[in-house]
This record gives structure tokens, sequence and C-alpha cells, in this order.
């Protein structure tokens, strides 16, 4: 099972998984809310074994972030605290990595922080510069869909599209989408490639 956020990432990840047999694709919707149904709908559906690779877009959190670099989540932690961390497969999170590092440079492990509403250039700053271990990007859905990594493989995988500082839409943000929507097409073959194996 592919989930996605957005139709757009959704359109990257049938792109990036073309010719491939048995996957599914489902689009959550965006925000916390549509997350959350998504997840309880699919526990009563899905197989307890079957595997779910979260992909879409996030904002970076660091001054090098570029668009398209890629974040494969170690944990993932509610911006406001309402929930503790979740810890993910770190040894997943790792292999899926790995594969991705074969084909790009910058693809990092870490921490995903996850926020009820979309952040604008001031807030991805003062949490880029928070105290304690730094997250590596922020998104709005990933930790409402987690409950489905109960006793299944589950991997999180974000391409950012921005980073601190800049702010949300300006001129540049249609060239930075189109590279993180390359970068997201390329890495969903790659994600399944690992998840097929397990």
């Amino acid at each position: 099972m592919v989930l996605t956020p957005l139709r757009i990432e959704m359109v990257a990840a049938r792109l990036g998984t073309r010719g491939r047999e048995g996957l599914r694709f489902e689009t959550a919707g965006m925000g916390p809310e549509k997350a959350r149904a998504t997840a309880e709908r699919l526990a009563r559906l899905l197989p307890p074994s079957d595997p779910i690779a979260v992909l879409g877009f996030a904002g970076g959190l660091h001054a090098g972030d570029r668009a398209g670099d890629l974040v494969v989540a170690s944990e993932l932690e509610m911006l406001d605290g309402s929930l503790p961390p979740r810890p993910l497969d770190r040894s997943l999170a790792e292999r899926v990595r790995e594969r991705l590092s074969e084909a790009f440079a910058r693809v990092r492990t870490g921490g995903i922080v996850c926020s009820r509403t979309l952040l604008g250039k001031n807030d991805m700053v003062a949490l880029a510069g928070r105290e304690g271990p730094p997250p590596l990007a922020c998104e709005m859905e990933s930790a409402w869909l987690a409950p489905l990594a109960e006793g299944r493989p589950f991997v999180v995988v974000r391409a950012l599209v921005d980073r601190p500082g800049r702010p949300l839409f300006g001129p540049w943000t249609p060239l930075r989408a189109s590279r993180a929507f390359e970068r997201l097409a390329a890495a969903a073959g790659l994600v399944s490639d690992v998840l097929e194996q397990i």
C-alpha cells in the first residue's frame, strides 16, 4: 500500500512505480483529521502484515536544505506534544535510506515533526531553532497515519519543498515543487523495491 496525502503526490508515486504489479494506492487527504480517518478505515480493511509506504512532500528545517532532498523518518513527533514521540522501525528506515542513497546524494534519516496546521515562514524558523534534537522535516499527516505501523512494515519518506526562512509561496515555489515532485517519483520505485523484499 502506498499512501499519500495529496493527489499530486499520488501522481508522483504512480509515475515512479509504473509497471509494478500488486501495489495499491490511497490518497489519505491533507491534515490530521483526514489522515486519522484514513488510518482508522484502513486498519479495518488491510491484512495485518501488508507493508505501507507513506510518501509525500514536507518542509525542511535546516538552512542547508534543498528542494528535492529526501527524509526517511525514524521517529514521528507531534509539534504540540499531544502524543509522545513514536519511534518507527529504524532498521527498515535505514534500509530504505541506503537504497535511496544509491541513486541520490541528499538522503537523511531522522525525526519528522507533525503539525495540525500549515506552518508559515516564522513558524518554521522557530521550530528549526528550538532546543533538543533537531527534527529534519515538518508535515501534517504521518503521525496520524502511524497507528497503521502496528504489526506491519511501515515507512515514511518525504521530499523537501522548502527550508526555514523562505516564504511558503513565492516566485520560486513552482520550481521547488517541481524538483520535489521529480525526486518523490523516483524515490517511490526504490522504496517499493525495499518493501517487496520483506
